[in-house]
């Protein structure tokens, strides 16, 4: 499961996932991370059976857990010019045979690299 995890300036001086993870025994993965000194926002895989405890493992230390978005193409808006394929660093979007532009959720990070990079805004987050 991915979920995604807001530290605010108080937090990021701790060391909150390495403790996590050394007190519930669960491998994280880091998919995405941006921390500097006023806060910050990461992005982690969590396997499905261990998710409910290490995400409330997260919001004991304080940390704001969001949990369900996900990168969504507007089919009514998206022209398939391919600018997203082309920008996407874990290759999640990709084109048909017949050149429609498609996302493969299970390998988006949720970077927002495809979003800034549309030019007619068919790409969004959604929650």
């Amino acid at each position: 499961m991915k979920v995604h995890l807001s530290f605010d300036r108080e937090r990021t001086t701790k060391p909150i996932i390495s403790t996590i993870i050394l007190s519930t025994g669960v491998q994280i993965n880091i998919l995405r991370a941006k921390v500097d000194e006023a806060g910050g926002e990461v992005l982690v895989e969590i396997p499905d059976a261990e998710a409910e405890m290490v995400m409330d493992a997260f919001r004991s230390m304080g940390v704001k857990v969001h949990v369900g978005r996900h990168v969504e193409i507007l089919r009514e808006r998206c022209i398939d010019c391919g600018h997203c394929i082309t920008i996407c660093p874990v290759e999640a979007i990709y084109a048909e045979s017949d050149l429609t532009v498609k996302l493969n959720q299970e390998k988006c990070v949720d970077c927002g690299a495809c979003i800034d990079s549309c030019p007619t805004r068919a790409i969004r987050v959604m929650q």
